[in-house]
């Protein structure tokens, strides 16, 4: 019989699971939407991934939520086909699956069997305009690379290294002042040796691959795979999750980036999905007093020199 404690660790698990499979779902529907040729192999080893997740967390989920996430991984699947079929013409991989056929079904050939419909992905943060910063390095930027007639927009941030991005508004690199873009959602990848003070984000944002870097952000969701000395200062609504990860940092939105209309929230605890134990991680901590950031680089002027500077330096 499971203890109290257990069905309690069994319940967060699921919880926690859940949420961060169907974003890194919507993620990918997302990027589907846009994708071409040349990111088909790239996907199908995301979502053979997510399928690998899904079955290591079989009976440590309800069946409700184990039936919707599957479901959910099916509707990729059949997506990335399309994909496969409208950039080649022909497939030359696919998921197998067997499919159980009623009686009812085999007895007749004229009416084929009725489709099962997975629910939709959720697109509550998905923009209808989205926009790309990568390929980057040495360098500061600022929110103008964010510039147009778009009120929400969502943003992918690709291949940065030792540079500073500073997507709040600022006025002659003192003053900060409200966003006039809204960002709806951003999804951040291969990042080294760099700053990234995002300011507000209306939903998720979804990392992978940042190795020494500080992430600023006030968000809905914070999602992290694979990445390596990472300072994060968060406002946020629910538990940051991370996977994968090792050397990972927390604090508070700092006072000094915060702009008029801000209401904390302090995360009550990070959810780490590779230490599902009742132990501590040994995969992140909270910054201490002398750990935190006060000096931020909020304008391009020795900007090399403070990125230096708050940078987590990974053991090695």
């Amino acid at each position: 019989m499971i203890s109290a404690d257990g069905a309690e660790a069994l319940w967060t698990f699921s919880q926690a699971f859940t949420s961060s499979f169907q974003a890194s779902c919507s993620e990918l529907a997302t990027r589907l939407k846009v994708a071409d040729a040349g990111s088909v192999h790239s996907i199908a080893g995301e979502i053979q991934a997510l399928n690998k997740r899904l079955t290591e967390a079989t009976g440590r989920l309800p069946s409700y939520d184990q039936r919707q996430n599957e479901l959910q991984l099916k509707a990729l699947e059949k997506s990335l086909e399309e994909l496969r079929s409208s950039t080649t013409g022909k497939t030359k991989f696919a998921f197998k699956r067997k499919v159980k056929i009623s009686p009812s079904a085999s007895a007749g050939t004229a009416t084929p069997p009725a489709p099962v419909n997975a629910p939709a992905i959720p697109t509550s943060t998905i923009s209808s305009t989205s926009r790309t910063i990568s390929d980057h390095s040495n360098c500061y930027l600022s929110r103008s690379c964010l510039s147009g007639p778009s009120s929400s927009t969502e943003v992918s941030i690709i291949r940065i290294s030792s540079s500073i991005l500073n997507l709040l508004t600022t006025t002659n690199g003192l003053t900060l002042s409200a966003n006039t873009v809204s960002l709806s959602a951003l999804h951040i990848r291969d990042i080294q040796n760099s700053i990234l003070i995002l300011g507000t984000v209306d939903g998720s944002i979804m990392l992978h691959n940042l190795t020494n870097c500080v992430v600023v952000a006030r968000c809905h969701q914070f999602r992290m795979h694979n990445s390596t000395a990472v300072d994060a200062y968060l406002d946020i609504t629910s538990n940051p999750i991370i996977e994968s990860c090792d050397q990972v940092r927390f604090g508070i939105y700092p006072s000094e980036l915060k702009v008029q209309s801000f209401h904390y929230f302090i995360y009550l605890n990070a959810n780490d999905f590779s230490h599902i134990r009742a132990t501590p991680s040994p995969n992140w901590r909270v910054l201490e007093e002398d750990e935190l950031v006060h000096d931020w680089p909020l304008s391009e002027t020795n900007y090399a020199v403070q990125l230096k500077r708050a940078l987590p330096r990974p053991k090695i």
